[in-house]
């Protein structure tokens, strides 16, 4: 093979087909072009992903092709008085026919399983398929009398008409193909943004909860299969409900809008900052040990305390409280969290405004020095 890309210089698959013809029928069709498709999708610079609706798209605009110079040059063969040559050929294609409608059926049954393949572009490209198919079937049959000398003469004329059928409904195709291709790739970036606009807190622009679920649940995989540990921290506004009760929930949105930008502001690249809902946020700090997080968060903790919000000509003060825990052998994620908000409540419990540290035995506060509550391993 390699031999024969050298002899027609790499050219394209219909240039292949007609030259290859001359040098030999017996090539197999469907090993040339998995080849010439190969070669080709080697020199690509952004391989198409084959599986996705984007790639399988591709092969069949790919095997589209095949299949039309594989009919193209039993065309040319039909104008040969040799009718060795004509039966040949007609038996090379039908069996090239045969691994094409297999193939389109195949292919055809992937993209149903795309969303949009009941309605739209996806649902108008499988039945304009399906009549292809169709097509390629009454191609079969016809080829079928080859196989029997005292038909050839009758068959030709027929041949040339379902081929020269088919080779309308691809032009047809490959057009339709490229606009459905288009489409899916922009159902596919509208998709993307939902997703993303979904993992997002309207509010205050950070990750929401869902968003923080998926993360942890990542990191907690980490950890299970290497031992890479985080700490979780849970932060909460402190008396929110003054600044509703006495400024109204406008205001209260803003406080949160806030917080939510000193701590994006504040975060390290490895951290993961999220709003867990309420007057509560959340910091994912990636291999960090509880101590060391600790004083990461008390620092977040600082920040936020030096902003303010100026309502009516005064400044509102805003502080948070924050509880700290690190995964422990053993422990599930809901384990870690109870144990950040046993923390947080700690923080509450000792005046607000601080930071305390569930150390996976006891809960501290900043200064490790006054216990807070004492905790129960599980």
């Amino acid at each position: 093979m390699a031999e024969l890309w050298q002899l027609i210089g790499g050219a394209g698959y219909t240039t292949a087909v007609f030259a290859l013809g001359r040098l030999s029928s017996s090539i197999s069709w469907s090993t040339l072009f998995d080849s010439a498709a190969e070669k080709t999708s080697s020199q690509s610079s952004k391989p198409t992903a084959f599986g996705t609706p984007d790639g399988l798209l591709t092969e069949i605009k790919r095997e589209l092709n095949t299949h039309s110079a594989s009919t193209r040059l039993l065309t040319e063969k039909l104008d040969s008085a040799d009718h060795d040559v004509i039966c040949s050929q007609a038996a090379a294609t039908r069996t090239d026919n045969s691994q094409f409608q297999k193939f389109l059926s195949d292919r055809c049954s992937e993209l149903e399983k795309h969303p949009g393949s009941r309605a739209g572009a996806v649902k108008k490209l499988l039945g304009n398929l399906a009549g292809h198919r169709r097509r390629a079937n009454e191609l079969d049959g016809v080829l079928a009398k080859f196989e029997d000398p005292t038909q050839i003469e009758s068959a030709i004329s027929p041949l040339r008409d379902c081929i020269r059928s088919l080779e309308d409904h691809n032009k047809r195709l490959q057009s339709e193909l490229e606009k459905t291709r288009q489409a899916v790739a922009q159902q596919s970036q509208k998709l993307e943004l939902a997703q993303e606009e979904a993992r997002v807190d309207a509010l205050t622009g950070l990750p929401n909860r869902r968003a923080f679920d998926e993360r942890i649940e990542a990191l907690h995989e980490e950890f299970i299969q290497a031992g890479t540990t985080y700490s979780v921290a849970l932060l909460d506004v402190d008396h929110f409900k003054k600044f509703n009760d006495e400024h109204g929930h406008a205001v209260g949105d803003k406080v949160l809008e806030v917080v939510g930008e000193v701590l994006r502001r504040t975060q390290r690249g490895t951290d993961h900052v999220a709003r867990y809902g309420g007057e509560e946020f959340v910091v994912l700090l990636q291999k960090i040990p509880g101590h060391q997080a600790r004083s990461v968060v008390d620092r977040h903790r600082g920040r936020v305390g030096k902003a303010s919000l100026r309502v009516d000509g005064k400044d509102l003060s805003i502080t948070v409280s924050a509880g700290v825990a690190e995964i422990q052998p053993g422990e599930s994620v809901a384990d870690v969290l109870v144990r950040a908000d046993a923390a947080l409540y700690a923080a509450k419990s000792a005046g607000r405004n601080q930071t305390c540290l569930d150390d996976g035995t006891k809960v501290v506060d900043m200064d490790n020095q006054s216990l807070r509550e004492e905790v129960a391993l599980a």
